[in-house]
């Protein structure tokens, strides 16, 4: 068996494990409440539900890619410090960029403004 078709499997498990543990019905009556109260309090929807569909996708990635889950709450430990604004600029590997080229280094800040996005 390769290893594609392991990592197939396991992902297969992992979405039949939330099917059967309810997680798909607790995450649509987390959406409905959360709607349901910002539409009270007159808050654009729209852009809401937006972003509980995007917690969702994060979720998942954080499920299936622990790597990319430990970059996520670093980004997010960022923010909660009050330090968006220098964002960027503390995420960089002072070290790494020192051995790139141009084209490069301007690929990597490319990459590391995307995720903050």
């Amino acid at each position: 068996m390769s290893a594609e078709n392991s990592a197939l499997r396991t992902m297969a498990k992992m979405a039949f494990k939330r099917l059967s543990s309810g997680f798909w019905q607790e995450e649509k009556l987390r959406r409905k409440k959360t709607l349901t109260i910002l539409k009270n309090q007159g808050a654009d929807t729209v852009a809401a539900k937006k972003y509980l569909v995007d917690h969702t996708k994060q979720q998942l990635a954080a499920i299936t890619n622990p790597e990319e889950e430990a970059e996520y709450a670093r980004i997010k430990s960022i923010f909660t410090a009050g330090n968006g604004e220098n964002a960027l600029a503390t995420l960089i590997d002072q070290n790494l960029m020192r051995n790139m080229d141009e084209g490069a280094r301007q690929r990597y800040i490319f990459g590391l403004s995307n995720k903050l996005q």
